[in-house]
C-alpha cells in the first residue's frame, strides 16, 4: 500500500496537466474550432493533446527503456497510428484528412496511451471519476440555463459547449460515468440522494434536448445495467412499457419543438440511404479508404437515384447532403472513410480489452467490479449511440471516450497490481 502512495505522489504533475487538458477539451474545444481564429484554436489544441502525453513519456521514460517488451495497448497504439498516417497519403483530400485524421489520433488515440498510463491505480481512478462528476454538474446547470433561453428566445437550443445537440447528448452520456460510480461507492444517505438527483436531472435534460441518438444510448444502458441485476430484465421491460403507454396517452401535451424533433423521419432515412453509398465505397477502396473527412460528393451525383429515401419528399436526398463529409455513423465512417486495416487493428484493440475485462470479471478478483461493469454500461450505451452519429469526430467526445477505454484497459493490471502487493 505504501508503494502505491508513493507512485500516485510522482505521478501529481502528469495527472494534474492531463486533468487541466481535459477540462480544456471538454468545455472549450468545439468553441475553439468553431470562433477561434484557426491558427490559435490549433495550436491550443494540440498543445492540450501533446502536454500531457510529453509529461508523462518524461516520467516514465526510463521504464520504458528498461523494458523488453511493450504493452499489447501500445503495440496496438503504434499499428494505429501508422495506419492513420498511410491513410492522409492515400486520401483523396490531403489536406482535410490530415486535420482530420491529426486531431482524432491525438485526442483518442494518444490520449488512450495517456489514461492507460496514468490509470494504474485506484486512486487515480476516482479522481477522474470525480473529475467527470464535476463535468456532469457544470453541465447540468448549464444547460438548465440553455433551456430558460429556450423559452424565452426562438431558435435556441441545448448544446453544451457542443455546437450541436447531438454531441451534447453524447457528452452527457459519457460523462455520467462519475455520477454512477460515485452513486455505487456512496456511503451515506445524502449522497445517494445526490447522485441519483444529478442522474435523473441528466437523463431529464438528455430528453430536453430532444435528440433520439442520446435516448437510444440512455435506453441501451438502462437494458444492459438491469441485465446485470437478478430478474432486472423483468423490471426493466416493466418499467418500459409504463413509459411507452404514458407516453402515448400524453402525446398530444408534448411540446410542439419537442415532438417534432423525436418523429422527425427525414434525417433517418437519410442516414439509411448512406448505407448503400458506404458500400460503395467500401467497394472501390476497401484497404485504405476515401481519406479521413474526404467529400462524399464524387459517389452522389447529381443523376443518383435514392434507394430508401423518398423521391417525393421536399427536399431531395442530393440537397439533405449537398458538401456532405460524414456518414452519420462511426462503424461507417470507420470502414469507408480510414479503411478496412484500420477499422480491423481498431476492432482488434476493442476486442481484446474487452476479454480482459470479461475475464477479471469471471476470477475472484481484489477490484471493485461494479466500477468495472459501469464503465462497461456507459461504453455500450455511447457506441450503440455512435452507430447513428459520426461522435469520435468531436474532440472531447474522442476524449472521454479514449479515456475510459484507458481505464477499462487498466483494470487487469491494476487487479494483478493489487494482488501483489497484497501478498
Amino acid at each position: 500500500m505504501l508503494n502505491n502512495d508513493i507512485r500516485v505522489s510522482e505521478k501529481k504533475l502528469p495527472i494534474a496537466v492531463y486533468f487541466l487538458c481535459t477540462l480544456f477539451i471538454v468545455f472549450f474545444s468545439v468553441h475553439a474550432i468553431q470562433n477561434w481564429q484557426p491558427h490559435l484554436a490549433q495550436s491550443a489544441i494540440i498543445l492540450a493533446c501533446i502536454l500531457p502525453a510529453f509529461i508523462v513519456l518524461a516520467y516514465n521514460w526510463s521504464s520504458l527503456i528498461k523494458n523488453k517488451t511493450w504493452p499489447v495497448e501500445f503495440k496496438i497504439v503504434l499499428v494505429l497510428t501508422i495506419l492513420g498516417m498511410l491513410n492522409i497519403c492515400f486520401s483523396e483530400n490531403q489536406l482535410a484528412s490530415l486535420k482530420g485524421m491529426s486531431l482524432y489520433l491525438m485526442s483518442g488515440i494518444l490520449v488512450f496511451s495517456i489514461s492507460y498510463s496514468l490509470f494504474d491505480n485506484k486512486q487515480t481512478q476516482m479522481r477522474f471519476f470525480y473529475l467527470c462528476s464535476f463535468c456532469f454538474i457544470i453541465l447540468l446547470g448549464f444547460g438548465t440555463y440553455e433551456f430558460i433561453q429556450q423559452i424565452y428566445a426562438s431558435g435556441k437550443r441545448i448544446l453544451l459547449f457542443s455546437g450541436n445537440p447531438i454531441p451534447a447528448g453524447s457528452l452527457l452520456i459519457l460523462l455520467s460515468i462519475g455520477p454512477l460510480v460515485l452513486l455505487g461507492k456512496s456511503k451515506s444517505n445524502w449522497q445517494r440522494i445526490f447522485w441519483v438527483f444529478c442522474i435523473l436531472s441528466g437523463a431529464f435534460l438528455i430528453t430536453l434536448i430532444a435528440q433520439r441518438g442520446p435516448a437510444l444510448a440512455m435506453v441501451i444502458m438502462a437494458f444492459f445495467l438491469a441485465a446485470t441485476k437478478r430478474k432486472g430484465i423483468w423490471i426493466f421491460t416493466l418499467v418500459a412499457l409504463v413509459l411507452v403507454t404514458t407516453g402515448y396517452q400524453l402525446a398530444d401535451k408534448v411540446p410542439p419543438q419537442l415532438k417534432n424533433e423525436l418523429l422527425r423521419k427525414e434525417t433517418l432515412l437519410v442516414r439509411m440511404e448512406l448505407y448503400h453509398i458506404a458500400l460503395d465505397v467500401i467497394k472501390e477502396k476497401p484497404i485504405f479508404g476515401l481519406g479521413f473527412n474526404s467529400s462524399l460528393s464524387r459517389f452522389i451525383p447529381d443523376d443518383y437515384q435514392s434507394k430508401i429515401y423518398p423521391t417525393d419528399q421536399t427536399y431531395s436526398f442530393q440537397s439533405m447532403v449537398a458538401g456532405v463529409h460524414v456518414f452519420d455513423n462511426m462503424a461507417l465512417s470507420f470502414l469507408g472513410e480510414m479503411g478496412g486495416l484500420f477499422t480491423m487493428a481498431y476492432l482488434g484493440l476493442g476486442v481484446y480489452l474487452l476479454i480482459n475485462v470479461v475475464t477479471v470479471l469471471r476470477k475472484p478478483t481484489l477490484l471493485d467490479n461494479m466500477q468495472v461493469i459501469l464503465t462497461l454500461v456507459v461504453l455500450a450505451g455511447f457506441t450503440a449511440h455512435s452507430m447513428t452519429f459520426d461522435s469520435l469526430k468531436y474532440p472531447h467526445l474522442n476524449w472521454i471516450f479514449h479515456s475510459l477505454l484507458g481505464l477499462i484497459a487498466r483494470h487487469k493490471v491494476t487487479d494483478q497490481k493489487i494482488k501483489t502487493n497484497a501478498t
